[in-house]
């Protein structure tokens, strides 16, 4: 029987490593944890919708638990979609590993969330286990994909009001495991970059250098081609 746990099962899947962005995004401890929030409401809803499980109730419980938290609307619309895909993908390369999440790390039967602190609690327990000896862009996408997990057990036990503490925990993580890593990182911008490096501005004396380095192939190749044909002439 193997030795290793769900928590390290998270880790292992997510062997994704740290590439820094060339652009080192200007933001602030305080500023990373709400946009996390925001993040974590969106990443949930998403989850909840692939799942089939989103309405209209859930929906405005969602939006009440978001209301206070300030707006950061273009943080959250440019790294949404590459945090949603990439933990997407997660979700479909290891179905058995974010699916009954509550199952498989609780000590309750069936995995039952019995009281709102409870789905905390686990999320909590997972994290440090994940990012107890370093921080990827992969473990942070893998967070969000577990707490993606947990709400989906939360409304099939019907726990609609466990979301809240859920994405509150999910906040406290950020706040206390990865807040001084993600602005040192440029913020949740970072990711995007991580995924979708800026490209380089070429200077002006790097474009003379490539204008001129294409011309000396071209020469190059135009004398080889005359220097064949010459021969082939000669031939005959």
């Amino acid at each position: 029987m193997s030795s290793e746990t769900p928590t390290n099962k998270f880790t292992n899947v997510v062997g994704w490593t740290n590439r820094r962005s060339p652009i080192h995004h200007l933001t602030t401890t305080q500023d990373v944890i709400n946009q996390g929030k925001c993040l974590c409401g969106e990443y949930i809803r998403a989850r909840l919708k692939r799942s089939g499980l989103l309405n209209r109730k859930i929906l405005q419980r969602l939006r009440s638990t978001m209301e206070f938290v300030p707006p950061s609307c273009v943080v959250v619309r440019e790294t949404f979609p590459v945090l949603n895909g990439m933990g997407e993908e997660l979700e479909r390369m290891h179905p058995r590993l974010y699916t009954n999440v509550s199952r498989q790390i609780s000590l309750e039967p069936w995995g039952e969330l019995t009281e709102p602190d409870s789905v905390c609690y686990l999320l909590h327990v997972v994290a440090k286990d994940l990012f107890k000896t370093d921080i990827t862009w992969g473990k942070v996408i893998s967070l969000f994909a577990i707490a993606g997990g947990l709400a989906v057990d939360c409304v099939r036990q019907e726990h609609y009001d466990y979301l809240q503490q859920l994405i509150e925990g999910t906040t406290d993580v950020i706040e206390e495991d990865l807040s001084a890593w993600l602005v040192e990182k440029g913020g949740w911008l970072g990711l995007h970059d991580h995924v979708h490096p800026p490209q380089t501005e070429i200077t002006f004396l790097g474009w003379m250098t490539i204008t001129i380095s294409t011309l000396f192939v071209i020469y190059l190749i135009s004398v080889l081609l005359k220097y064949l044909g010459s021969n082939y002439l000669s031939k005959f």
